[in-house]
């Protein structure tokens, strides 16, 4: 079958020479070229479907050069090669037109399998989309701040690529909704999302559940019966994401197999002798440091730069400002409508004591607050008398061994009749004040940036000189 041509970018002979002779010994047609000037020409003069770019160029930026050529030739497919894996390079590199990254040095297995996802599809970032979506409207993911709206952007700009994501954040800020979502903007949402908890699963069944496993027939294991095969998740993701929840936590014998798949395409089913190719884009999950695991060897460093090629981090609950109260409402609505409660916001109180608190259960607590608040209680304003007792009064005892504030009324809502602006007010200038005047200290206290404040005080008639300290 005739192809057009594939442009291979890089000023380094040995990967010019490797990429070529790995794409013309599977049939491709391939251009060489070894700087932004000479890419350009050939380009022009040869129409690529694709082209791997080098990110570091002789004479420029290989990001440059893929907008360039982008806005050249519209129907191009640059796949953009670096030796120096980070979120910031393919993030940059996807907004400016990449299909997908990869990480130096390649082996030609992985090479192949990107170029086959960029023709079928699978890895175009510039997909067609429903005109209706909203790029900051993500299913599932409710925030305004800064913070998260970075997360989103990272979220848009690696969904369309086949490169692996590694997601980490604390228990329960929503790291497999963030999977889900970045599967269902993917090249790869026609096919399966199967998730595989690494944490959870028994330490004697995790290989099977990976690779899969033939079945037992009649006493014996006939290891060329591929019909008998029960498929592994490897296998079930098939043009589709695989998911591996809190990978941290897989074995060292288990990191090697897992290695060993991502560098072959292939899974050998536990008692087959037959492999079987596999195809799916990766994404990987952990409460813990991965990077920690790395330094103190629980962690194989050859994987974990594997999987690091893009990293998503998500931030706990208590760093996310005003978002918390945005959460909360928008959650309290869908409950109640779900549970036929009455419901319809939050006491200015109970807005106070959300942004407080410091959530160690990120989301996953504030819904089960909300939900336990739906159940017990009538509305139509949740108070403070609705919320869990360790909300109420944090230094309460919770083994129930003690109620000493069962008989005695509830305190009166210290910011009854205050407006959620003025408890704002109240919270910064108390911040600024506990942190001796120092607007970055009482930033960092409050989880925003520095220049929200220096807003908030210019609009309240208290500029900072200089922006500085006070």
């Amino acid at each position: 079958m005739s192809r057009r041509p594939i442009l291979i970018v890089d000023d380094v002979e040995t990967h010019l020479a490797l990429f070529s002779a790995t794409l013309e010994a599977a049939d491709y047609e391939v251009i060489t070229a070894r700087n932004r000037i000479e890419a350009r020409e050939k380009a022009l003069a040869h129409q690529p479907e694709l082209a791997l770019i080098d990110i570091v160029l002789p004479d420029g930026n290989g990001i440059d050069l893929i907008a360039e050529l982008k806005g050249h030739l519209p129907g191009l497919k640059p796949i953009a090669v670096t030796a120096f894996a980070s979120v910031d390079r393919a993030v940059t590199a996807m907004r400016s037109g990449a299909i997908d990254f990869l990480v130096k040095p390649l082996d030609p297995e992985q090479l192949l399998a990107t170029i086959a996802n960029a023709e079928s599809g699978l890895s175009i970032g510039q997909q067609e989309r429903d005109p209706r979506e909203n790029d900051t409207a993500f299913d599932g993911h409710i925030g305004s701040s800064e913070v998260m709206r970075g997360v989103f952007e990272t979220i848009n700009a690696v969904a369309g690529a086949a490169a692996p994501v590694f997601i980490t954040g604390e228990s329960g800020t929503g790291k497999v909704r963030a999977a889900e979502t970045i599967h269902a903007r993917s090249g790869f949402r026609n096919g399966t999302l199967v998730k595989l908890d690494c944490s959870t699963t028994a330490p004697d069944r995790i290989e099977a559940e990976l690779i899969g496993e033939i079945a037992q027939m009649d006493g014996r294991l006939d290891g060329h019966a591929d019909g008998d095969v029960k498929p592994g998740a490897a296998e079930q993701a098939q043009n589709g994401t695989l998911l591996l929840d809190e990978v941290c936590a897989l074995s060292m014998p288990m990191q090697a197999r897992l290695l060993g798949i991502l560098q072959t395409g292939s899974v050998t089913p536990q008692g087959s002798l037959l492999p079987r190719p596999v195809n799916f884009r990766l994404i990987c999950t952990s409460t813990t440091d991965p990077r920690a695991e790395v330094t103190s060897g629980r962690f194989r460093a050859d994987l974990f730069y594997r999987l690091n090629v893009v990293h998503l981090h998500l931030p706990p609950l208590r760093g996310r400002g005003m978002d918390v109260v945005e959460i909360a409402e928008t959650e309290l609505d869908r409950l109640c409508a779900r549970e036929g409660r009455p419901f319809r916001t939050l006491s200015t109180g109970v807005k106070a004591i959300f942004l407080d608190h410091n959530w160690p259960g990120n989301l996953r607590e504030l819904m089960n607050v909300l939900w336990n608040i739906t159940i017990l209680h009538d509305g139509p304003v949740v108070e403070i008398a609705d919320l869990p007792p360790y909300l109420r009064n944090p230094h309460a005892p919770q083994d129930g061994s003690q109620r000493p504030t069962s008989f005695i009324p509830a305190r009166p809502d210290p910011f009854d009749g205050q407006t959620l602006a003025e408890i704002e007010r109240r919270a910064i200038e108390h911040a600024i004040q506990k942190e001796g005047g120092s607007i970055p200290a009482a930033a960092r206290s409050l989880g925003v940036s520095p220049s929200t404040l220096y807003r908030k005080l210019d609009g309240w008639g208290k500029p900072v000189r200089s922006k500085r300290d006070f």
